[in-house]
């Protein structure tokens, strides 16, 4: 699973067709088939409509013959929280296995982090990006457990280091000379403005005792105050500086 996270602003048609058509014949995710109720042409794709639903209600969803391949692409609701606007795409785990596989997702990710203008993106198993970012609580009449966020978005800071963390301006501010002390094997630059950090080679390495130490290493070393306390249920002392809608607006 990798999400890219969205500025406060909705895409643009031409940012959104872009996106689609990168997706489906540049990338080639997967064959699409529908769209939640609707049906697709995977050999004559109606871009014109999928981006008119995106506009309209601001979010899309598409997905293969199987759920195993979908992506869902949602942007922030006039009167919701400015920084949930998100790119989810879910591709089954076999393929990172490919290191040519693995190559296109880096150039994959930056490129469309560069067209969103993206602050964040993490890419990681589904149980793993799941256990970081939401949690149960006591419920506040005291029966039973709710469920909630750990980490509702990139303006609250990161909900934990997952096994490709692609940190954009407004982190690699945040983080300052401390991201320079990150090893190089875990480190690189992958674009003008976007660093990525890697502590383990694969995603299914993520939550074996090796990779629970990386990563705890890697949050020493970029502070743990920019990370969720998942001991303590507290949320990081230390977040990114975003652009608020009106200032990208006007």
């Amino acid at each position: 699973m990798t999400k890219i996270s969205l500025p406060p602003i909705v895409p643009s048609e031409t940012a959104v067709r872009a996106f689609l058509k990168s997706a489906f014949e540049e990338y080639r995710w997967f064959v699409p088939v529908r769209s939640l109720d609707d049906q697709i042409n995977p050999q004559r794709i109606d871009y014109g409509s999928l981006v008119a639903n995106f506009l309209e209600f601001r979010s899309l969803m598409v997905l293969a013959k199987t759920d195993r391949d979908f992506f869902l692409f949602s942007a922030r609701k006039a009167d919701g929280p400015p920084h949930v606007g998100k790119l989810t795409w879910n591709a089954a785990l076999s393929r990172a296995k490919n290191a040519k596989w693995r190559d296109a997702h880096v150039q994959q990710v930056t490129a469309l982090m560069k067209l969103f203008n993206s602050p964040l993106a993490i890419s990681a198993t589904a149980e793993d990006e799941r256990r970081k970012c939401t949690q149960f609580i006591p419920s506040p009449d005291g029966i039973g457990q709710r469920w909630t966020w750990t980490v509702r978005d990139p303006s609250e800071g990161l909900a934990g280091v997952f096994w490709r963390n692609f940190y954009g301006p407004p982190f690699l501010q945040m983080f300052g000379d401390r991201l320079n002390a990150v090893p190089e094997s875990q480190r690189r630059t992958v674009a003008d403005g976007i660093v990525l950090v890697e502590p383990y080679a694969l995603p299914t390495d993520a939550m074996t005792p090796a990779a629970e130490a990386a990563e705890q290493q890697l949050r020493e070393v970029l502070g743990p105050e920019c990370f969720y306390d998942h001991a303590t249920r507290t949320r990081p002392r230390r977040v990114p500086d975003l652009p608020h809608p009106e200032a990208l607006s006007s």
